[in-house]
């Protein structure tokens, strides 16, 4: 009787998933939702590619999965990967569905699965991926996963339970390397990046996680992440097996030591997390048996999703509208020190307001207390443009962070937000919009560019 429920599931959402691809709605997470409620465990009995791969981790998943996915690809893979970020139980059913017959043989090479944390201790034991990347654990929604040393503890169940998957593991991070004791372990981290890294409000870690006393840190790259040590019971930063030694001048590339030699990689994408992005691409990538030369040339074809970062320039003006993931305050307190570091001369569109489609579903703003506005309280931004129905939470918030009123407008309808920059006299206009948010903040972004071009700038091909 279960193997024919699974059946049943299994050609149930290979049916929806063939309809739903013929009618344009490929990215829809329907046909997973069928299988998994025909089927509690359709995700333990699916059969799996040979090479399965589960990426976890508070900030940087779909970042790392995306790149992943297209490096498998450019090596002549067929890969499975839901490139809309679905990773909940559905969307791992409907990605995983990709990947099979209706007979539940494999049918492409790979599967690239991005797992939420809280749901991991369920589906890593079903899924019982070859590898699985753990990039950090931070401080998130309170809707969502809330604290941070609640979400350790459920990453550190979903490796219990899959004992025979390869854990690629961020050293420098006290909250998460610690786990998966019965796992095959790959230590990535960075040596020290000179970032000078702020003080953060709200603190992630702040006691030895075994004896509870005072943990000193030697260095710290952002937040609670670099090495560290208890001067108490002796807890400390793991050896790191792919250490990324430093950054080019340029920001393009780093160099990453590893027991055969250090290698220089291209880097994907500026900022002190994408350092620490890549380095758990190489390490995976190694451990895969590429050479370090083919990593390169992988990481130099393959991008990351453009609805992560884009840039134009209009009249010398470079147009900049990047994710600031809301609800999260390590993304966001990233993002803003990010800013403050950059010596140009700026003006700021912030579109994090909550969007959802059921009118009973809300989020406390809690959330931007725990963040830190007081780093945009700097004089290389010129003016704050706050847009959405939350713009007066946003606005009280950076008034309580010092900032002049004078340098503030508040405008609920985000669209107005492109008609109070002025892009004279600054080197750059960031846009900062939500994850869920993207197509709402390239909608600005085109707006601004279209108030720019009114105004007599003219687009640059660079």
């Amino acid at each position: 009787m279960r193997k024919i429920r699974f059946f049943i599931a299994l050609w149930a959402g290979k049916l929806l998933l063939f309809v739903f691809k013929r009618i344009g709605r490929e990215r829809d997470d329907k046909p997973g939702m069928a299988s998994m409620r025909l089927c509690e465990d359709f995700l333990a009995q699916v059969a799996k590619p040979k090479l399965t791969i589960a990426v976890t981790g508070t900030n940087g998943k779909t970042s790392i999965s995306s790149m992943v996915a297209g490096m498998l690809r450019e090596q002549g893979m067929t890969v499975s990967y839901n490139d809309w970020g679905a990773n909940h139980h559905a969307g791992q059913a409907r990605c995983i569905l990709d990947t099979v017959s209706i007979f539940n043989r494999p049918i492409k090479d790979a599967c690239v699965i991005e797992s939420d944390e809280l749901i991991s201790p369920i589906n890593i034991p079903r899924i019982k991926p070859n590898y699985m990347i753990v990039n950090n654990v931070a401080r998130d929604s309170m809707l969502r996963n809330a604290n941070p040393e609640y979400i350790a503890g459920q990453l550190r169940k979903a490796c219990d339970g899959s004992p025979e998957t390869v854990v690629i593991i961020n050293a420098d991070d006290p909250l998460c390397c610690f786990i998966g004791e019965k796992n095959r372990k790959v230590y990535f981290g960075a040596d020290y990046l000179h970032t000078n890294p702020f003080e953060n409000i709200a603190k992630d870690f702040s006691v030895c996680p075994v004896c509870g006393a005072s943990v000193k840190y030697e260095y710290r790259n952002y937040r609670h992440i670099g090495k560290f040590i208890c001067t108490d019971c002796g807890v400390a930063t793991p050896a790191r097996d792919f250490l990324s030694k430093g950054v080019s001048a340029d920001s393009t590339s780093i160099s990453v030591e590893e027991k055969a030699g250090c290698f220089d990689y291209p880097l994907i994408s500026r900022g002190v997390h994408n350092v620490y992005n890549t380095t758990a691409i190489v390490a995976l990538m190694r451990d895969l048996g590429n050479s370090p030369e083919e990593v390169a040339h992988l990481l130099s074809v393959t991008k990351l999703p453009e609805f992560r970062e884009t840039r134009h320039f209009v009249d010398d003006v470079e147009v900049i509208c990047r994710v600031a993931k809301g609800q999260n305050a390590t993304s966001v307190s990233t993002v803003f020190e990010h800013l403050a570091k950059d010596e140009s001369k700026k003006e700021l569109i912030i579109l994090l307001d909550e969007i959802f489609e059921n009118p009973k579903k809300q989020e406390t703003v809690a959330w931007i207390y725990d963040t830190d506005y007081e780093f945009l309280n700097n004089d290389n931004i010129r003016k704050i443009v706050i847009g959405g129905l939350r713009c007066k939470d946003h606005y009280l918030r950076l008034l309580l962070a010092g900032l002049p009123k004078e340098k503030i407008c508040c405008v609920k309808d985000i669209f107005e937000t492109a008609k109070l920059v002025d892009h004279k006299g600054v080197d750059k206009i960031f846009i900062l919009h939500d994850v869920n948010c993207v197509s709402r903040g390239h909608a600005v972004r085109d707006a601004v560019i279209e108030h720019i071009k009114a105004k007599g700038g003219k687009v640059n091909a660079r």
